[in-house]
């Protein structure tokens, strides 16, 4: 097709008929606009244009692409111009074919590169961690740290006996620095980076470790990863099993030296006035008369007389009177301690006569 002599030909079949470009627009379905362009060679017919024209002005498809009406002498000229023209069109849908394949093979490598690239950089970053060590003087146990290549979170649960102040040493590579001086009960976030809390890289290739420091004590963090995001499928828990459920607190070094524990860490301590018992972070002492129970946890403390029928707790440094007389309920609390803590733990009853004994504000078991 003669692309420069399309349009006045258009434009003569649509004057021969004597039809405006709006007459011929409106048979074609179009806007008048594009007979216009079609006619000032502004725009390429299409073929459903070129079934229009055919049908509209009784003229042949091949008359149509060579621009001229057929006679004797150009009869095989039109018919070449109609199957060049459909050679053309069937080149230019297998090009735009191919480019639209082009395209669709480019986006779906880039999104599999994608993919790869943030599973590399995502794979097995997101690690938490419970620590916990000792000193001759301190426990220090419950800690959590969660560790990934946007956000570090370090905090301690908690020391016994109760401290105050504490500093944070990181050691890398036999390198030491100090990294927090303060109360110990506080949530250290850092993001990650080059002057970062905690090197990501060094912590996770075991070239880091952590200190932490009680006047002229050290203790030595231990890690144990608890979770990881290394699983390529995660599986929903229905049930939580016996195990997994118990394994809400490690048993301090000092209770399992002092107390009998077996491969659940059960803990018993025989006396001849009591049996103290300790499970996941509960201690319980039963006698004929009384029942106590202290969740190391939640720092509760709970007392029952069978006889009296006496009930109270003692949360946050406060007595909470639930059934009975409650007037000796702090006296009942700092005896007990007395009690427990001279009989069983020597090391807490030392800490305790140095401060002047058991007081209601001292927690009842101090993380023995």
């Amino acid at each position: 097709m003669d692309y420069n002599k399309i349009g006045p030909f258009l434009k003569d079949l649509r004057l021969s008929k004597n039809m405006s470009q709006y007459d011929l627009a409106e048979q074609m379905h179009v806007d008048h606009s594009k007979i216009n362009r079609l006619e000032n060679n502004k725009r390429r017919p299409t073929f459903d244009d070129l079934i229009y024209y055919s049908q509209i002005f009784d003229i042949s498809l091949d008359e149509l692409t060579a621009c001229e009406r057929k006679n004797k002498q150009n009869e095989k000229k039109l018919q070449n111009s109609l199957f060049k023209y459909l050679q053309n069109q069937n080149s230019k849908f297998k090009k735009a074919r191919f480019i639209a394949i082009l395209l669709a093979i480019f986006v779906v490598i880039s999104f599999i590169g994608l993919i790869i690239l943030y599973f590399f950089q995502n794979y097995d970053t997101m690690k938490i961690y419970t620590f916990s060590g000792s000193s001759p003087s301190y426990e220090l146990t419950n800690g959590l740290l969660v560790l990934s290549k946007e956000k570090i979170y370090f905090q301690i649960g908690s020391i016994a006996p109760e401290v105050e102040n504490i500093k944070i040493f990181i050691e890398t590579n036999k390198e030491r620095r100090l990294v927090y001086d303060g109360e110990y009960q506080v949530l250290i976030q850092d993001n990650y980076g080059y002057e970062s809390f905690i090197s990501y890289n060094d912590f996770i290739s075991g070239n880091q470790k952590i200190f932490v420091r009680i006047g002229n004590e050290e203790i030595t963090l231990n890690f144990i990863e608890e979770v990881s995001n290394n699983n390529f499928v995660y599986v929903e828990e229905k049930e939580i099993g016996k195990e997994q459920e118990m394994k809400k607190f490690e048993t301090p070094i000092k209770i399992k030296e002092t107390f009998q524990c077996d491969e659940n860490d059960n803990c018993v301590l025989k006396t001849d006035d009591f049996l103290l018992t300790y499970n996941s972070g509960l201690f319980f002492v039963n006698n004929t008369e009384e029942n106590y129970t202290y969740n190391l946890n939640l720092n509760v403390f709970s007392y029952f007389n069978l006889k009296t029928l006496t009930d109270f707790e003692v949360v946050d440094n406060q007595v909470n009177c639930i059934e009975g007389n409650c007037e000796n309920a702090e006296k009942i609390y700092n005896e007990l301690c007395r009690k427990i803590f001279k009989i069983s733990i020597v090391p807490i009853w030392q800490y305790l006569e140095k401060t002047g004994g058991a007081k209601l504000a001292l927690p009842f078991f101090l993380i023995l």
